[in-house]
């Protein structure tokens, strides 16, 4: 399609509306600026049109300003279903005013961008007083879009600019076109829904004639209903796999279970169900067991402003053929593999609680006697201010205050969280957002969180590390075993055991509960996978308590389309670095697979192409141990005892001198 639009461009500049509208092909989403003339103005996807429009303003005064406005409309109609994004990833428009009394100028405008049923005013503050030449042109990037929560649009649905601004003084304006003013969005993600929808005609009443183990292609679309007519030949086990493919959650079908037609017009029972999540795209096999012969119906039903393409394929077994049944798999449990760790296992230092008690208690004790020796009489000023009291003052800093302080740090206050205590809050939020009415903008926002703490929120962790693994690059990254012993799996099923208030029936789970259970058992899997690379720090702990302090901050999100993650940060991570560490972290495989039936359990399977960069992580200052106030604390302790001690052992060598001579002086006197 745009091969050819290229071509017919090439043959005539007068067919602007030949480019096709945003979807997310390379170029996709680049609306150049393009007109004829004044009223006759588009976005189009290629530079087409007269290289400038302008006109002439002949009665405009600061009284009565003369307001100039251009609109751009989408050219042609939006023919796709594409997902939008939060931001416009580049904005420039060049205009320019020229005048006899100032010459060459930028006036201000205002910019209104309405995008199906929302609208985004952004307003440029102009060039009206040049002295070194006019600036460059009005440009923004990154800003924010009004899409009052609807991030999709929708074939026939529209994108449209205004242009407006006032000229207070006679003069020429000019708008450059042909690449020099355009609007760049990011389209991540977009459909045609017609050439997807393959698979009609077909209803209840006409389904399709076909054969069952043959790969079927088509959508679901709106409330449709697929149907498909086939034979099933002797059997023991019925299996039917659905493959959908990722779309945005905002129009994601419902996967529900279909509705097999017996040989008799009787509802089949309820099957088996094993669902597997990889990477975004959802694998559903219904299993059914000691069905009749003959010829089968079957139908999919979906649900309104909905869409999701799918493939199926159905299969007929005996169960001495191998494990065919999701009872017969064996599943071991599962423990979290430490793909967030690159140092070197095996030179990890070890790592203890500080010995701040210890060191306390003997501090105490020799610093009350030495306390008690300091309210005996002196002579010797020197001594006493010179190297007694000193030496108390560093023992007390050294062996008092920075103990301490290491076991105030150690304490768990009440705002720091247990990492227990976060994945419960974490699953707490994903089954709110994981419920089939949560506006799908906002469960983006919320699974998109990283740990859960959205923008402005305080992450405050408090963790326990027993080893320090060395890095490439003389760093040193801390393993945590907390992490090692979490069962995910129990904490994922108890809270839906917890939380689940529809009765189950037929030893099913309920829709949300399925989708609660996949959703955050990828999603707890990726926040750990960051957590383990968030520990890294430039020297070795002192303490083995370490704790995590900061604000988190709105980051570009990564992974699926639906269900992204990791988009909030530390804040003082730089966004390039977070950006390198998303991209190096995320797996190249992320399945989850979820057997429900008589007994539910999961399993998981992550792979990683290629170990990260070990520059490309990053010590935030935000990972913070638990030390002591003071460094090489026991030298401090040292020498305050060394200082005291050599002071005590002046004060009673002069004493015994002193001694002496009175016992010199009384004999004296006596003989006298």
């Amino acid at each position: 399609m745009r091969v050819i639009c290229l071509l017919l461009i090439s043959f005539s500049l007068a067919l602007p509306l030949c480019s096709a509208a945003v979807d997310s092909e390379e170029g996709g989403g680049e609306l150049w600026f393009s007109c004829d003339d004044i009223s006759n103005c588009n976005l189009t996807e290629y530079h087409t049109g007269e290289a400038s429009v302008g006109g002439n303003v002949n009665s405009a005064s600061p009284i009565n300003p003369e307001t100039i406005l251009i609109e751009l409309p989408m050219a042609p109609s939006q023919s796709d279903i594409a997902l939008l994004p939060e931001v416009i990833q580049e904005l420039q428009i060049d205009l320019r005013y020229q005048d006899d009394v100032i010459g060459l100028t930028r006036p201000d405008l205002e910019v209104t961008i309405i995008i199906a049923q929302s609208t985004t005013k952004i307003e440029f503050e102009g060039d009206n007083n040049p002295i070194d030449g006019i600036s460059g042109p009005h440009r923004i990037e990154d800003e924010t879009l009004n899409l009052n929560g609807d991030r999709l649009l929708w074939p026939d649905e529209e994108i449209r600019i205004l242009l407006q601004f006032q000229v207070e003084r006679p003069g020429n304006w000019e708008l450059n076109l042909r690449g020099s003013s355009f609007m760049i969005l990011n389209i991540i993600w977009s459909e045609n829904i017609d050439s997807r929808d393959i698979d009609e005609p077909s209803s209840d009443s006409s389904p399709v004639q076909t054969e069952l183990d043959t790969v079927h292609y088509g959508a679901l679309v709106d409330d449709d209903r697929d149907c498909w007519s086939f034979e099933v030949y002797e059997h023991e086990l019925l299996k039917i796999t659905f493959e959908w493919e990722e779309v945005p959650s905002e129009i994601e079908q419902n996967h529900g279970r279909p509705d097999l037609i017996l040989p008799d017009r009787r509802l089949a029972p309820t099957p088996e169900l094993q669902t597997e999540v990889v990477n975004g795209e959802t694998k559903v096999t219904w299993q059914w067991r000691a069905l009749p012969t003959g010829e089968y119906d079957m139908c999919i039903g979906g649900k309104l402003n909905s869409f999701q393409p799918y493939k199926w394929i159905g299969l007929t077994a005996f169960e001495s053929l191998g494990p065919t049944s999701p009872d017969e798999f064996n599943y071991e449990s599962w423990a979290w593999p430490g793909l967030g760790m690159k140092g070197d296992s095996k030179s990890a230092v070890n790592l203890e609680s500080s010995s701040g008690i210890i060191t306390l208690v003997l501090s105490l004790a020799v610093i009350v006697g030495l306390t008690i020796e300091l309210r005996k009489n002196s002579t010797s000023k020197p001594i006493r201010y010179g190297l007694f009291v000193p030496g108390i003052v560093i023992l007390l800093l050294g062996g008092l205050i920075s103990p301490l302080w290491t076991l105030t740090g150690e304490i768990s206050s009440s705002d720091e969280k247990t990492l227990d205590e976060l994945i419960d809050d974490r699953l707490e939020q994903l089954w709110h957002a994981s419920h089939p009415a949560t506006p799908p903008s906002s469960r983006a926002i919320h699974v998109g969180s990283t740990f859960g703490m959205l923008e402005g929120e305080i992450l405050s962790l408090r963790l326990e590390a027993s080893e320090a693994w060395p890095l490439d690059d003389g760093r040193w990254q801390l393993y945590i075993p907390e992490i090692y012993e979490l069962d995910i799996e129990s904490l994922i099923f108890n809270k839906v055991a917890k939380k689940s208030t529809n009765s189950v029936s037929d030893n099913l789970l309920d829709s949300h509960s399925r989708n609660f259970i996949l959703l955050s058992a990828r999603t707890v899997v990726l926040d750990l996978l960051m957590l383990e690379a968030l520990l890294v720090v430039d020297d070795i702990p002192d303490s083995k308590v370490i704790k995590i302090e900061t604000e988190m901050v709105k980051s570009q999100s990564f992974g699926l389309v639906q269900d992204p993650v990791w988009g909030t940060k530390p804040a003082d991570i730089p966004e390039n670095r977070w950006r390198f560490l998303q991209e190096n972290l995320y797996p190249n495989l992320i399945a989850i697979i979820m057997l429900d039936g008589d007994s539910d359990d999961l399993e998981f399977r992550i792979q990683t192409d290629f170990e990260i960069q070990h520059n490309m992580m990053y010590s935030s200052t935000s990972v913070t141990p638990s030390g002591p106030l003071l460094e090489s604390n026991y030298l401090w302790i040292i020498g305050g005892v060394i200082l005291a001690g050599l002071g005590l052992s002046l004060e009673n060598r002069r004493r015994s001198r002193a001694k002496k001579m009175l016992i010199q002086m009384v004999e004296e006197n006596k003989w006298n």
